[in-house]
């Protein structure tokens, strides 16, 4: 009988035991939804929950719990991905996404804020005048013929303003070879370097601009261990930064810019312009 007892005991701790491991099904978010004029948009469904009348959201903390034992077999913790819907009539939907190889393995308590979701009114119609006068960050190929351009309220997944051919130029499609014109002396000859060109401009509603060219080292560290191997020094490849200031003048779809900006006077067509994201296309002026 004491045998029998002690048995069921311990079938019973085994039991509970195997069911205390919490992992995280999607963290506690929080962040706030405006329109493009920065006005709150109230009663905006983001996942279960509303809009507050300042714009705020507050999504609760999700987990689930899993066996003991299985969980040890894994030898790591789960991943973790989630996506809320964020949608409100008359304007367009946005998803809130979030992914980490190991994130299911938070302790209970995880959280994140989002930063300031912009949603956009259908059939809105975007004038270059109210957003052109901002910090852009272009990313350029080598001439800079085509300028794909964010600013700080631009969101990699937003779904709203950026598509695949987008973000596939900023991030890979606009690295080119370059031919270094640098070298540490006359034995060494310049290398061929991967670089992604950056370009960060300034415009004012003055008609004035400023702006910083970099040419970003792709693979800096193969050549440094080269240079290191041969001459068993280090050395550290040089960057190459252009400054510019100057003036351009914006009319309708167009920006012309001085000769500073590239060595030649240029005009670019505003090919597309959102609040967060702007492709420039350079024309050639007869």
């Amino acid at each position: 009988m004491f045998k029998n007892c002690f048995l069921i005991l311990i079938a019973v701790s085994i039991s509970l035991f195997s069911s205390c491991i919490s992992r995280l099904s999607r963290p506690a978010i929080s962040g706030t939804i405006l329109d493009y004029d920065s006005k709150p948009i109230a009663g905006c469904q983001v996942g279960e929950t509303l809009t507050d009348a300042n714009g705020k959201f507050y999504l609760k903390e999700i987990r689930y719990h899993k066996f003991f034992f299985p969980e040890i077999f894994m030898m790591e913790a789960p991943p973790l991905h989630f996506s809320e819907k964020v949608k409100k009539e008359g304007y367009l939907s946005y998803n809130i996404e979030g992914d980490n190889r190991f994130g299911g393995g938070q302790r209970k308590g995880a959280q994140i804020t989002i930063d300031t979701i912009y949603l956009k009114k259908v059939n809105e119609v975007i004038k270059p005048e109210d957003y052109i006068y901002t910090n852009w960050k272009f990313a350029a190929n080598k001439n800079l013929d085509t300028l794909y351009g964010t600013n700080a309220n631009f969101r990699l997944h937003n779904t709203i303003t950026n598509n695949k051919n987008f973000v596939e130029k900023l991030q890979h499609g606009l690295i080119y070879k370059f031919n270094s014109t640098k070298k540490p002396d006359s034995s060494w000859s310049a290398g061929s370097y991967d670089l992604k060109t950056t370009y960060f401009v300034w415009l004012k509603p003055n008609g004035n601009y400023t702006g910083e060219k970099v040419l970003e080292y792709q693979n800096p560290w193969k050549h440094r261990m080269e240079y290191e191997r041969t001459y068993r020094e280090s050395y550290v490849i040089p960057s190459d930064s252009i400054y510019t200031k100057g003036t351009f003048v914006l009319s309708k779809d167009k920006i012309v810019f001085d000769q500073t900006f590239n060595q030649a006077k240029n005009s670019y067509k505003i090919d597309s312009i959102d609040r967060d994201v702007i492709i420039l296309i350079r024309k050639n002026i007869k």
